[in-house]
């Protein structure tokens, strides 16, 4: 008989949000494993389909006057908000606005916990994994004592483990949580570094601690490219959401400053900032003749997969101003892609030979200098460098096998 695994995620199956990154682990996880998944998505409707063999349960949380009051009074009482208090009065900055964040996170972790035992979830044997180290393992974390035999485990990625993703500069919780939890899996050893030197211990690396890359699937590596004589244009493509980290119009300035090499662009990804992104680029790219572009807005990864299939791209360029292990360069890597990154998060240590590192915080002439150097360079150059990034991707980011690897830690957990 199979051990039951519940796995915790912000938004699939009612959107497709850990989909792409989550699918091949889940179908080796339901190899070994009685798979439920338990969503918080604030969708009212199941957007994307699930294996058969998946019970899926969907918890909308609530943040209604009630609710709120409910949160205030119930963290006044729990356990470890004395931990979380001190902590935050130790500190002495953003009081008000830290203490509102450890209110809101023990309200959502709270009405998970609520919807867990009404619906008898997680038996005592059962398995915990939350994809995200978030609220919603604080949920199975609060009822450690009266359930002694069920073990929680979490990923960590970046919106939940770096301070400064948070409003406040502070992840609520720590503390507690990592006391509490049984095993974190980090996507990036950049990461693991940044949790020990705020919250881990170092006793813990190789057992408590673990370095689990999540990685992509294998799409087939094209090889060899045309020559750049060969074609009119040098495709740089981009994936990522429209918002200020991401510090697309960087992107948009560097290019504006090349004045002679005929350079195409393509934007995969929407987000809060897309329209007036999309008017800078036509204000600073739309009456240059050597550039064209564009920026689809939302594309599915599976189409996206496709574009790399049936086109030429000579460059991926991220100039983001935090980052994990970003998917997104993973899968260009897998298909041999060279790349230009900022020198952030786990990117320093996925450029080795197959591309260029700009400054944690480039200029415009920084972005600009990086093409026009993968630009000029000869194709034997080229080439290398495609090798390299699909080895690179081999060894580390090949989906299948960190897939294989990590249900094996899992199997492991007793």
């Amino acid at each position: 008989m199979k051990k039951k695994l519940i796995i915790l995620l912000d938004e699939y199956p009612f959107r497709t949000g850990e989909y792409p990154f989550i699918r091949t682990e889940l179908e080796k996880l339901l190899e070994c494993f009685d798979v439920s998944i338990l969503s918080v998505s604030s969708a009212a409707e199941q957007e994307m389909t699930t294996d058969k063999r998946i019970l899926v349960y969907h918890c909308m949380r609530n943040f209604g006057i009630w609710e709120k009051l409910e949160a205030v009074v119930k963290f006044l009482f729990f356990g470890c908000r004395h931990g979380e208090m001190k902590q935050i009065l130790k500190a002495g900055e953003n009081i008000s606005g830290r203490l509102y964040d450890s209110i809101a996170y023990f309200s959502m972790a709270d009405q998970l916990r609520k919807y867990v035992k009404k619906n008898h979830i997680a038996d005592d044997g059962a398995l915990v994994y939350s994809y995200w180290f978030n609220p919603s393992c604080l949920a199975f974390l609060m009822d450690r004592k009266s359930y002694p035999n069920r073990k929680v485990v979490s990923r960590i990625h970046g919106y939940d483990l770096y301070n400064e993703r948070n409003p406040h500069n502070r992840q609520p919780f720590r503390e507690y949580m990592d006391g509490a939890v049984d095993r974190l899996f980090f996507v990036a050893d950049a990461g693991l570094e940044y949790y020990l030197a705020h919250w881990g211990k170092r006793e813990g690396l190789g057992k408590k601690y673990m370095v689990a890359p999540i990685g992509t699937k294998d799409n087939g590596y094209a090889g060899a490219r045309a020559d750049r004589g060969q074609r009119e244009a040098f495709h740089i493509v981009s994936c990522s959401h429209v918002i200020p980290l991401k510090r697309v119009p960087l992107i948009i300035e560097g290019l504006s400053r090349i004045t002679d090499e005929e350079i195409r662009w393509t934007h995969f990804g929407t987000g809060s900032h897309y329209e007036e992104t999309a008017k800078y680029a036509e204000e600073l790219l739309g009456g240059k003749r050597n550039i064209s572009y564009e920026m689809p807005g939302f594309v599915p990864v599976e189409e996206i997969m496709q574009f790399y299939v049936r086109n030429c791209v000579d460059c991926f360029l991220t100039t983001s101003s935090t980052e994990g292990s970003p998917v997104s360069v993973q899968e260009a890597m897998s298909f041999g892609v060279p790349v230009i990154a900022t020198a952030v998060g786990e990117l320093p240590h996925m450029i080795d030979g197959n591309g260029m590192l700009l400054p944690e915080n480039p200029r415009p002439e920084d972005v600009c200098g990086a093409i026009n150097r993968l630009y000029h360079m000869s194709d034997e150059e080229t080439e290398k460098m495609r090798r390299k990034s699909r080895t690179l991707w081999e060894n580390k980011f090949n989906a299948a096998e960190n897939a294989e690897k990590f249900v094996m830690s899992l199997m492991e957990i007793n």
